[in-house]
């Protein structure tokens, strides 16, 4: 039977002004369901740990960059310290372990996939300590649990690794049942797990959205909602489509095709744990908790409709590699297909021919395959060919399948705009269609796209989840 309470995520802009704190706690006072809060880096601080293991340090580098992420930590903690310290100094135990890997990596001049993961993980290590210190000192009992101290396990796949659902659920649940029972928030890092090899394995960027549906199923939790600082999902970017409007529901398929094609709402694995349970995701804006959302649920497929959402992902490129020696174009796309995911290379999509197989990738990840294609399982190709300055355009909705003609108004609505379609994707899944079009048409060919399918009305679809809101908005 499902249990009573709820996952609450709190994203990087939630947690990187104080006065954010006020109505993070504030909604963990409305809705004593809140039990299970799982926690983002603070905004930047991630990026920065990438940047700082790009390429060797020196020692005042280093002490000069921890000594700038202590002060942005602390400059976040309560004052004067609700816990006699303890919070800063947790951190300063967390500050002193990073400095050892920092150093390690600056003598050696080397990262392993474990290490550099045991390194990101310090964002949300650092900031769970920060988010349990603040709700103690506005009165919520508040203890920051890390992930891979209380057992959310993972596979090894380090990088983007996947949560090993089963085993989660038997180390996790009862410690987190106990915290509950006591009448403990638990803040638990998000982002990363521990491996069959007892190393910290990261889910890849955004994955703190995934490790609270991990959470919600290890404790067989109905509800997860993923507060930030917008709304959920609209039926374009509004930046590029004025017209746009908010979404209040999203089936899981069409949510996940959403998120991996472009929109940054979502983390598109959030939804494999949501599914596996029953669990329902709330995208809520924090600065407007009385709005909607968007909700993505076990009973929210309609197919009565056509096109839902648009999204897009610039900055690709395609590349055909050309082999006519062999044989069959399976081998081709197998060996191709290989070489790529070997070499950490991310396909969005691919076309077969007899003579060659063309994938869609990422713009700065060309030299990196041609690289790995040019041995292929000791076959080597006769020709790979890059063709830059490709975007995609990805269009979503349950009933896409099971409309007619479909497809042909979105490529008749592009070509009366004078765009031309450069590699068409259909049938991997029902619920998307994908083409590619030359990056300098694609906003042209977003909003023509959308034009087809809501004209102007949908401007009456709008409503204030549609904009974010200023930090003046009232607390909830």
């Amino acid at each position: 039977m499902p249990e009573d309470g709820k996952v609450a995520k709190f994203g990087g802009a939630c947690v990187s002004k104080p006065e954010m704190y006020d109505r993070m706690a504030a909604l963990l006072k409305s809705d004593p369901g809140r039990k299970f809060v799982v926690v983002s880096a603070v905004a930047g601080v991630t990026d920065s740990l990438v940047q700082t293991i790009a390429r060797p340090r020196e020692e005042k580098e280093i002490d000069q960059y921890l000594a700038d992420v202590r002060k942005r930590h602390v400059a976040l903690l309560p004052a004067p310290p609700e816990d006699g310290g303890r919070a800063t100094e947790a951190m300063d135990a967390l500050l002193r372990k990073l400095e050892r890997l920092l150093y390690g990596i600056a003598y050696t001049e080397e990262i392993t996939p474990r290490i550099r993961d045991f390194v990101l993980s310090f964002g949300e290590r650092l900031s769970a300590q920060v988010v349990a210190a603040n709700l103690r000192s506005r009165g919520v009992e508040a203890e920051a649990f890390e992930a891979d101290q209380i057992g959310l396990m993972t596979d090894e796949t380090y990088g983007n690794a996947t949560a090993l659902l089963g085993d989660t659920r038997d180390h996790m649940a009862p410690i987190l049942r106990r915290q509950a029972g006591a009448g403990h928030v638990a803040v638990i890092t998000g982002f990363f797990g521990l491996s069959p090899e007892g190393k910290t394995a990261t889910f890849g960027r955004g994955g703190s959205d995934y490790s609270a549906a991990v959470v919600a199923h290890a404790l067989d939790l109905r509800t997860v909602e993923v507060w930030k600082d917008v709304g959920g999902f609209m039926s374009a970017d509004p930046k590029i489509v004025p017209e746009a409007f908010p979404l209040s529901v999203l089936s899981y398929d069409e949510a996940a095709e959403l998120s991996y094609f472009g929109a940054k709402v979502l983390h598109p694995r959030a939804v494999q744990p949501a599914r596996a349970c029953g669990a329902s995701l709330f995208l809520k804006n924090i600065y407007r908790p009385g709005d909607a959302g968007t909700r993505i649920g076990p009973d929210t497929v309609d197919r009565s409709g056509d096109v839902k959402s648009i999204s897009y992902v610039r900055d690709l490129a395609t590349l055909k590699v050309y082999a006519t020696g062999l044989g069959s174009d399976e081998v081709l796309l197998s060996h191709s297909s290989t070489a790529l995911a070997d070499a950490g290379v991310n396909i969005f999509s691919a076309a077969t021919s007899q003579t060659c197989v063309a994938f869609l990738v990422e713009s700065d990840a060309v030299n990196r395959a041609k690289k790995a294609l040019t041995r292929m399982g000791g076959l080597t190709p006769e020709k790979v060919e890059a063709s830059p300055h490709a975007s995609l355009v990805c269009f979503v909705g349950e009933g896409i399948g099971h409309a007619h003609g479909v497809a042909a108004r979105v490529f008749r609505a592009v070509a009366d705009r004078g765009i031309s379609v450069q590699f068409i994707t259909a049938g991997a899944s029902m619920v998307a269609y994908q083409f590619t079009v030359n990056t300098k048409d694609l906003e042209d060919a977003l909003r023509a796209v959308h034009r087809e399918f809501f004209g102007d009305g949908g401007k009456r679809h709008r409503s204030a989840s549609a904009t974010v809101p200023s930090a003046s908005a009232p607390l909830p």
